[in-house]
């Protein structure tokens, strides 16, 4: 499995999380996450495109992801905070990758992500300081 395979696994991680979590949400958080929810289905769409343009075939996206129990705004946020910060920590870990092109990849990947994780703190009123977003704490 690939850097930019694992990346893609987080994405679809997220998009069903969000499709869980958005509905418990209102205000700026519901729009952020609705907001967030288009940026994650753009990114998979990309790395779509990108193993089609390489003739690879995508890994497929599992048939449901354990997201727990979302009963109110307040799990709703965690679930996304911490959505989020896995899939930032993953395209993170993916900068590593010896091919150029991978690492080009997740590099943009991680960049996009991290600016995704601090809108989200801040459309729930959390801290966004973090110089390494997705490090290993």
């Amino acid at each position: 499995m690939t850097a930019t395979d694992t990346g893609l696994a987080a994405e679809y991680a997220a998009i069903f999380a969000y499709g869980a979590a958005a509905v418990h949400l209102d205000g700026d958080a519901r729009e952020q996450a609705e907001a967030l929810d288009s940026e994650h289905r753009s990114r998979r769409d990309a790395l779509l495109d990108h193993y089609a343009a390489a003739g690879a075939e995508a890994p497929a996206p599992a048939a449901g992801y354990d997201v727990g129990v979302v009963a109110d705004a307040a799990a709703a946020q965690e679930l996304l905070t911490a959505v989020e910060l896995d899939v930032t920590a993953t395209w993170r870990a993916g900068a590593a990758a010896t091919d150029p092109e991978e690492r080009r990849l997740c590099l943009d990947m991680y960049a996009a992500s991290a600016v995704s994780l601090a809108r989200w703190r801040l459309a729930i009123g959390q801290a966004v300081a973090d110089p390494w977003p997705g490090r290993p704490q």
